[in-house]
């Protein structure tokens, strides 16, 4: 865990204080692509992992042939899945440059090149053109965009006609989690941006989309954060601390995922698929 250096957006984050919205991005897109934060997830960047990203898809009924964009894609594990499973063409935009460079190598590795392609670019700026996707895909991603309602406008505008929009996101009642799981470092955790159940379905409807369907996923979301534990205490154990400059030490670390745990045993807090179809048809957003 102690490899490496520590990215600026991560730099910036363990100097305290409020982020700006091109900090927090940029933030969120370091963490992700870091090695230690990475080998912390097991490379499984969401409760549930590819069976979680596979049933969301299949509520969404995506369809061989079909056009997906991924958002927020990483380093394009969930694309890949799409177009290796499902038979369909896929875009991913990531806002992370290391993580677009890998994505592109991965398809490269498994001949997928044809059909998967990355773009870096802003979920609140989608490098799309209107109404050229069948299905948009966000995975735990929403939750940490500075401007949630932009980015479901941008979503809406990518969609063709009968669109659907695929969601896997935490879910939280913001106010009744302890101070250590809000603010900017909870935000790129996953849990300080992350909305109620009602809250999602406000924004969407705003946005002009209906929530078709939903699923909880407790048990993925307790599991989830247990194995990071288990990990903070291995790696505590063998004496091995995080990067000069990163923003939580282990034991702070630890503490972090033992009241995310509570919180997820006392429902305040989880993880959810959401699905969205259009409301009414897409209208370019100026």
């Amino acid at each position: 865990m102690s490899a490496g250096a520590v990215e600026p957006g991560l730099a910036s984050l363990a100097r305290g204080g409020e982020l700006a919205d091109e900090e927090l991005k940029a933030c969120c897109a370091d963490a992700y692509a870091n090695p230690a934060v990475r080998w912390l997830l097991g490379e499984e960047l969401h409760p549930g992992g590819a069976a979680t990203t596979l049933r969301t898809l299949e509520l969404a009924g995506l369809r061989p042939g079909e056009r997906l964009l991924d958002v927020a894609a990483g380093a394009g594990a969930s694309a890949i899945l799409a177009a290796r499973e499902l038979g369909v063409e896929a875009l991913g935009v990531e806002y992370g440059e290391r993580a677009v460079e890998a994505a592109r190598a991965d398809a490269a590795a498994a001949d997928f090149e044809a059909s998967v392609r990355f773009l870096r670019g802003d979920a609140e700026a989608l490098p799309v053109e209107d109404a050229s996707f069948d299905v948009v895909l966000c995975e735990c991603s929403l939750c940490t965009f500075p401007d949630k309602r932009r980015a479901v406008a941008e979503f809406r505008r990518a969609l063709r006609p009968g669109g659907r929009l695929a969601l896997s996101d935490v879910v939280a009642e913001a106010g009744a989690l302890p101070a250590q799981l809000r603010g900017a470092m909870a935000t790129v955790a996953c849990v300080g941006g992350a909305l109620p159940l009602g809250g999602y379905e406000e924004l969407l409807a705003a946005g002009g989309f209906s929530l078709a369907r939903h699923e909880l996923l407790a048990g993925d979301a307790d599991l989830f954060a247990r194995r990071i534990e288990e990990r903070l205490r291995g790696a505590r154990l063998l004496g091995i601390g995080p990067p000069e400059g990163a923003p939580l030490r282990v034991e702070q670390a630890i503490d972090a995922v033992r009241m995310a745990r509570r919180a997820i045993a006392d429902g305040l807090l989880g993880y959810a698929i959401l699905i969205a179809q259009l409301s009414e048809p897409a209208r370019s957003q100026t």
